[in-house]
């Protein structure tokens, strides 16, 4: 799979930081709101094309960062505007040379890489089985095998034997070639993963550069961390420096 470009990404740029593009309507400027307001009206139009102005401003970024994580849901809900925005978004980061990854949580991978072909990589959810593995060589999927909802413990932290169901299925889904999300940023999920898995590709969101160390070897090598606040920065490349100088804090990539 296409995770192995992810690495010498990676590896090329030094860094494992990642830039997650996807912005909450509540946190765009009131002021680029009101410019897309005068120019399309109210409604789903401006609000769309105010996150396509915001998140190709962010992907200036890319220029230090080795790959684009795109939330799939904050577009979508604008309808086919917001799927255009999110497709151009795609492009747009390729074509800059970052490795595209599209959070859209999934069962049928395929669907969405043709949809966008730009994507190298999308999130899936684990439980319908390999079938969501199932992708061709150059692409890759990321198993959603521990998410941070409040109430996502119900179903992940049911036993399963002797292990918790979520560490089953990231072992699955880490033998049919899948990389691993783990969304809730603790250093002891974090550990556990990359103890029973480990040789996957852990992806890890809302995580503080000490937690994510846990995921590294000793090159520095195996694991990525999205970084959502980047794309909020006045200045999106100094934020990007900055981000990863925090991160060589604790992990060198080699």
């Amino acid at each position: 799979m296409s995770i192995q470009i992810l690495q010498e990404r990676v590896r090329r740029c030094k860094t494992p930081v990642i830039l997650g593009i996807g912005a909450e309507k509540e946190r765009l400027p009131q002021a680029l709101l009101r410019q897309f307001t005068e120019m399309y009206g109210e409604g789903t139009v401006a609000v769309a094309e105010a996150l396509r102005y915001h998140g190709t401003r962010a992907l200036a970024a890319v220029e230090q960062l080795p790959a684009v994580y795109l939330r799939a849901d904050r577009y979508l809900p604008y309808g086919a505007v917001g799927m255009d925005v999110l497709a151009n978004l795609v492009s747009a980061a390729k074509s800059r040379g970052a490795y595209v990854i599209v959070d859209c949580r999934t069962g049928e991978p395929n669907v969405w890489l043709q949809a966008l072909p730009g994507a190298d990589a999308v999130t899936v959810t684990p439980y319908v089985g390999g079938e969501c593995c199932a992708v061709t060589e150059d692409k890759a999927v990321f198993a959603l095998v521990r998410t941070a909802g409040t109430l996502s413990g119900e179903i992940q932290n049911l036993m399963s034997g002797d292990r918790k169901l979520y560490q089953a299925a990231a072992g699955q889904m880490a033998r049919h070639g899948a990389g691993l999300v783990v969304e809730t940023g603790y250093s002891l999920d974090i550990r556990e993963l990359r103890r029973r898995c480990d040789k996957a590709m852990l992806l890890l969101t809302n995580c503080t550069g000490e937690d994510a160390s846990y995921a590294f070897d000793d090159y520095g090598h195996g694991a990525v961390v999205v970084d959502d606040t980047i794309q909020y920065a006045a200045d999106v490349q100094d934020a990007a420096v900055q981000a990863v100088k925090e991160m060589k804090r604790w992990t060198t990539v080699l």
